[in-house]
């Protein structure tokens, strides 16, 4: 049992076993409230004043109608709003939009090998047994390679996949030139090469050690109990070595991340320091210190912090870089709420994001912050980098040209994002100034994200911080400048109640932690739970629509999901046949709908209820998700007086998207980065490649338009040829009448269409259903080309197409990706947040796998 303070209210609350069901609150001052999800803080008794219990029958319903009015008045205060945003006017900004680049490494576009560098061990070839493990062609020794004439028969290669060459120095000879050694890994690091120094402990030292941290892009740090091997033959610790190289060549082949974008992708700010998101910062002296929390730890939260300063190994580069590699292993097993991270058309699902911090002294930390100290603290970023993290708080009160080289690094090198922060301790500072100091950690429109921690000397202040934040998006998007998450909290006890009502990417303590990283952090389960009672994460009705659907995963799908996050939302199973009976029912007309996946046959029923369609449900014609946007409006109201009042509403808009064509996309689209080379497309040395699409229905539109968003060719097939013709006359493309290798009369064979495109087939994407047992013409199955084939039906496991497909060697794609891929995406536009990944695609495949194939 633990008491929660938060200005005049007082929680008594602990953790009680899972439970289903939603108690009756009951009449008494004492109310007793449990949510459903499991290993949520339960809360168990909320007291209240006598004032409050005696001017309600429910004092539940009296609490949290004070608290709404509370809020209401924090969040929409008019006087003070205005009041803050003419002072932020006062405040000149030199913000400016970044220019938005592709990154070097970026999946699809790099199309050179990787290069290992490093020294292994006498009879290891640990270089080589790490390439091994992430690619499929020849090793090479680099240095009797020619980095230049690399470049140029790498774009020369169509469909490559991924090659990796390795500088080991064991491998020289003794007498060989320390000098020519450094020119060779220059110039594979001058001519854009993704470099990895592979670095063994104390195997490389002095000025050879220096040219290879810095004519290298990441790091890996090893040692030698990393690589001994167990009595049994196994090794463990190698293992995690390989899949250490494989996270970290995942985050180098990300897309950039884009400041200000709110497009869902696999690295977009806005999901990762999303909605209820929290991350917990680590304050023991040494990493393995929190082993024993780990797992606890990690059902909570969104990402570790990795507080480099609190470290007793921080001047030492190599134990501080291995610890953060301890840290992501400790967490791997456990990382429930980790992201998708793609990888060479698979996924890593288990890898749970890392905020790398390194707090000065004068910022709440312990790193000193003379002249000296902050020159150490950009190396100490620098190694940040190295390690590939996901999120770099990065000061925004330190040297100016230090951090423009740390930002033009991630623009052009890394994936990583930028959380820039400030913190004032022990000091009142005025509206203006905390405005100021999140329009700084904007670091001029280069951040993903601003986290701003102020001082108070009265409660009465404890929402400065938010309006700040608030202050200045408003300001960013007024000025066309990136609109990024802001993080406005207050420290101490006396800031608790900021870190309540800040939504995005709080940072939060623990309750198995014997201590606390700051005074005044609340753990994520007192969060959720406070913002339960108070209104701010209200309990959403989702379900899925359509008929004839007891079959359906989503409930089980989309449910999981809410739970491993800490949401309080349920999601049910409406089979309506009518679309009409839905429209009218308590459910769709309910305050708490929050939005609703859609099915067969509802998807162009549904679309004249709604108020605005996507770009993609537009050109797709279909709706497979309503999502529920509620804006504050202003109408006027008479009172007893007959004096008009302004009486802050909510209007609600209902926005029709389609996430059946992301379900189609991502994982064609992994694979595809896997084995192609974007940029000789692009340079005019590649083809499109064509999309062999089969069917007609709804499903084969968003499949065309997904086929049309990945730059492919379109060849329609479908035994009713006025339908093939319909999606050629929407999304452009060619119509087969029939798959015969030669036209046998007026129409059109699929093999003279091939022919006459001049190109080969790289993905073929069956609608069909599973019952029609198709399979492709053997011509096509054994002609040179080994396309991938995707078959959207989920059940069953193995269709005919499949098996064919699998026999003849083709990559397959399963209804089942299909399936989690778009739940993921409605998830995120439901909640602003970034998905379980691992959480829903498991509940996916134990519906969906035959018995014999589930684990």
């Amino acid at each position: 049992m633990r008491t929660i303070a938060i200005g005049t209210l007082s929680f008594i609350v602990t953790l009680a076993t899972p439970t289903n069901s939603f108690s009756v609150p009951s009449t008494s001052s004492t109310t007793s409230y449990i949510t459903k999800n499991p290993r949520t803080l339960f809360i168990k008794e909320v007291h209240l004043s006598s004032a409050a219990a005696a001017t309600t029958h429910n004092p539940l319903t009296s609490f949290i109608s004070h608290q709404k009015q509370h809020m209401d008045k924090i969040i929409n205060q008019s006087n003070r709003s205005t009041q803050l945003s003419a002072s932020a006017e006062n405040i000149q900004s030199t913000s400016t939009t970044p220019t938005r680049r592709v990154g070097k490494f970026q999946s699809g576009v790099y199309d050179k090998p990787i290069v290992l560098i490093g020294r292994s061990t006498n009879g290891k070839d640990e270089l080589s047994r790490l390439a091994l493990s992430c690619t499929e062609d020849v090793l090479r020794n680099g240095f009797d390679l020619d980095p230049k004439e690399m470049v140029t028969s790498s774009k020369q290669k169509k469909n490559s996949p991924l090659e990796a060459v390795i500088l080991d120095l064991n491998n020289l000879p003794p007498e060989t030139d320390e000098m020519e050694v450094s020119r060779k890994i220059k110039e594979y690091y001058y001519q854009d090469f993704l470099v990895i120094y592979i670095n063994i402990q104390n195997q490389v030292v002095g000025d050879l050690e220096q040219v290879l941290i810095d004519n290298s892009d990441y790091e890996l740090c090893i040692k030698k109990q990393d690589i001994e091997q167990q009595d049994d033959g196994e090794n463990e610790r190698w293992g995690n070595m390989e899949w250490q190289l494989q996270r970290l060549l995942a985050r180098a082949f990300l897309p950039l991340a884009i400041p200000g974008s709110d497009s869902p992708s696999v690295n977009t700010a806005s999901l990762t320091m999303g909605q209820n998101t929290f991350f917990l910062s680590l304050s023991f002296p040494k990493i393995t210190d929190a082993e024993p929390y780990v797992e606890s730890m990690c059902q909570d939260v969104d990402a570790m912090e990795f507080r480099a300063d609190l470290l007793e190994c921080r001047d030492d580069r190599f134990e501080l870089l291995y610890s953060l590699q301890q840290l992501r292993q400790m967490c791997r097993s456990h990382a429930t709420r980790a992201p998708m991270l793609p990888f060479l058309g698979e996924v890593i699902d288990d890898c749970l994001p890392v905020v790398y911090t390194v707090r000065t002294a004068h910022q709440a930390g312990t790193y000193p912050d003379d002249e000296e100290g902050i020159a150490k603290m950009f190396d100490l970023l620098q190694l940040g980098l190295r390690s590939g993290v996901e999120v770099l708080d990065v000061e925004s009160a330190w040297d100016e040209d230090k951090t423009c080289r740390i930002l033009n690094q991630v623009e052009d090198r890394h994936a990583t994002q930028i959380l820039g922060s400030h913190h004032v301790v022990g000091e009142k500072v005025t509206d203006e100034e905390a405005i100021e100091f999140n329009r700084k950690c904007c670091l001029g429109g280069r951040a993903h994200g601003a986290k701003v921690v102020l001082s108070i000397d009265d409660q009465k202040d404890d929402q400065q911080a938010l309006h700040a934040a608030e202050a200045s998006r408003e300001m960013a998007a007024k000025a066309g400048e990136p609109v990024i998450p802001h993080i406005g909290l207050i420290l101490g006890n006396v800031g608790k109640y900021s870190r309540v009502i800040n939504i995005p990417f709080t940072p939060v303590t623990h309750e198995s932690l014997p201590f606390v990283a700051a005074p005044g952090q609340m753990t994520a389960s007192e969060l959720m739970a406070t913002r339960l009672i108070m209104g701010l994460v209200p309990p959403m009705n989702y379900g899925i629509l359509g008929h004839k659907i007891s079959y359906s995963v989503s409930p089980a799908m989309q449910g999981a999901a809410f739970a491993a996050t800490r949401l309080p939302h349920s999601y049910a199973l409406i089979d309506m046949e009518d679309v009409e009976e839905f429209v009218t029912s308590d459910f769709w007309n309910d305050p708490v709908f929050g939005g609703c996946s859609v099915t067969i046959p509802h998807k162009q029923a549904i679309i004249p209820h709604l108020d605005e369609l996507t770009d993609a449900a537009k050109a797709i014609g279909a709706v497979n998700t309503v999502i529920v946007k509620k804006f504050p409006t202003i109408t006027p109201q008479t009172d007893n007086n007959n004096n008009n009042n302004n009486n802050n509403k909510k209007k609600r808009t209902l926005i029709g998207d389609n996430t059946d064509w992301k379900g189609i996309f991502n994982p064609i689209q992994r694979k595809l980065a896997a084995s192609s080379s974007s940029s000789s497309r692009q340079s005019g040395t590649q083809k499109r490649g064509i999309a062999l699409i089969l069917g007609g229905g709804g499903t084969a539109r968003a499949a065309a338009y997904a086929a049309s968003q990945l730059g492919l060719e379109r060849v329609y097939y479908n035994r009713t040829p006025s339908k093939a013709q319909e999606l050629a006359d929407t999304f452009g493309g060619s119509v087969a009448f029939n798959l015969n290798q030669e036209d046998d009369s007026e129409e059109k064979s699929l093999g003279s269409i091939l022919r006459s495109l001049d190109d080969d087939v790289r993905v073929v994407i069956s609608t069909l259903p599973a019952a029609a047992e198709f399979e492709l013409p053997s011509w096509f199955v054994d002609g040179a080309t080994k396309p991938i084939i995707f078959d959207v039906n989920y059940k069953p496991y193995w269709t005919k197409l499949l098996h064919q497909s699998d026999d003849a060697g083709f990559p397959i794609i399963r209804g089942s990706e299909m399936l989690w891929e778009q739940g993921v995406g409605q998830f995120e536009l439901w909640t602003g947040r970034s998905a379980p990944y691992k959480v829903m695609k498991s509940v996916v495949l134990h519906n969906c796998l035959p018995e014999d194939e589930v684990e």
